[in-house]
């Protein structure tokens, strides 16, 4: 398990140094409807050097021994709160598209799930604060969904399996302003489609 963490943090530098390069901005059509609000919040991060800590839909979703490499995942598993893959939030850092070592198994679990499950589909939703003209947040977005898909295909995902979208600030998880606030809304989103 070690190893293979060591391989994912590996692969994040490659996904974040290829980040920057993403290619045009697609706006969301107006008729998909919003990625679903959580009814609960995640608890705000403590103050740590302004890094963001592990969030989850689900905080209470601890990861359960022998599913991660996938054997253990049935096709229901998704609608189980306290499968691994009920953590479905990849939050970041202020301006930035590069996805941190706490949440690559997150990650991980759900290529797994989607490896297992080839006509499974999902919608990585990527997600800004208010900083930022429209323009600029729309393209943040955009590039922090496209990191979380490039590390999907890294763990074997098929690429037609997943799609991005890009809200920008407009869908916020989190209404308030502030840091506290601001953290929340810098999330890629990970939508199941047709479930």
């Amino acid at each position: 398990m070690k190893r293979v963490l060591l391989h994912l943090a590996g692969l994040v530098g490659i996904a974040a140094l290829t980040a920057c390069s993403t290619g045009g901005v697609e706006r969301p059509p107006s008729s998909l409807p919003p990625t679903a609000v959580p009814s609960e919040l995640p608890p705000v991060p403590a103050e740590q050097n302004e890094q963001p800590v592990v969030q989850a839909t689900n905080p209470e979703a601890e990861i359960q021994p022998g599913t991660l490499d996938g054997t253990d995942f049935t096709r229901e598993s998704i609608f189980d709160s306290s499968s691994p893959l009920a953590r479905r939030i990849i939050f970041f850092a202020y301006d930035s598209a590069e996805i941190e070592p706490q949440y690559l198994e997150i990650i991980s679990n759900h290529a797994r799930y989607l490896s297992r499950f080839t006509d499974v589909r999902v919608r990585l939703e990527g997600h800004t604060d208010e900083r930022g003209s429209r323009e600029y947040n729309i393209a943040l977005g955009d590039g922090r969904s496209s990191s979380v898909a490039r590390m999907l295909q890294l763990q074997g995902v098929d690429p037609g399996q997943f799609s991005t979208l890009s809200y920008g600030e407009e869908v916020p998880l989190d209404e308030g302003r502030g840091e506290s606030s601001y953290r929340r809304n810098r999330r890629v989103e990970i939508v199941y489609e047709g479930v």
